[in-house]
């Protein structure tokens, strides 16, 4: 590989499914419990796959994803030059094709792949009640008084972009009203 002349991409994909983070009962420390479900999975493949067909048509000389057993795919220049604006590649060439189905066959299963987090939104939602979030529209947790949460935890769930500058706006609005 030529390190020199490669490109890394990342899919990017908002979780439906949740976790739940919650006291562990013998130690009393936080305990974290979340596995990507299939359906999550299946989306984030998807996105794979399309950053694949991105890189067969930008002229991509080898594509490799970190998915165990699935090779190196080194497109045939006759084959990629051949490719028609507006058409599928998986459609147009056959190895390519075949490739992908490796990619899906393999997939994305934990524990054989990894996946990262970043930007993580939506685990103290402000809501009106204290029945629906953890903390009030002024970023107050229900039922205490001083304890105030600014961040993107306060989201009703992920936005599906980076909350940088939402964050910002948020943890200003709710500092606003912390005597």
């Amino acid at each position: 590989m030529k390190y020199h002349h490669s490109s890394s991409f990342i899919s990017l994909s908002r979780d439906r499914d949740s976790g739940r983070v919650f006291v562990d009962p013998e130690t009393g420390g936080p305990r974290i419990d979340y596995t990507t479900s299939d359906f999550d999975r299946e989306n984030n493949l998807e996105g794979i796959i399309g950053l694949a067909k991105v890189a067969y048509v930008s002229g991509a000389a080898e594509m490799r994803v970190h998915y165990p057993g699935v090779p190196p795919f080194l497109p045939n220049a006759a084959e990629q030059e051949k490719h028609v604006q507006d058409k599928d590649p998986e459609f147009t060439d056959a190895a390519f094709a075949k490739w992908l189905q490796q990619v899906r066959t393999a997939g994305n299963k934990p524990p054989l792949t990894s996946f990262g987090s970043a930007h993580q939104m939506g685990t103290c939602r402000m809501s009106a009640t204290k029945e629906s979030g953890v903390v009030d529209q002024r970023g107050s947790v229900w039922g205490t008084s001083n304890l105030y949460v600014a961040d993107s935890s306060v989201f009703p769930s992920a936005s599906g972009v980076n909350p940088m500058v939402t964050v910002m706006a948020i943890a200003d609005w709710i500092s606003r009203g912390v005597s």
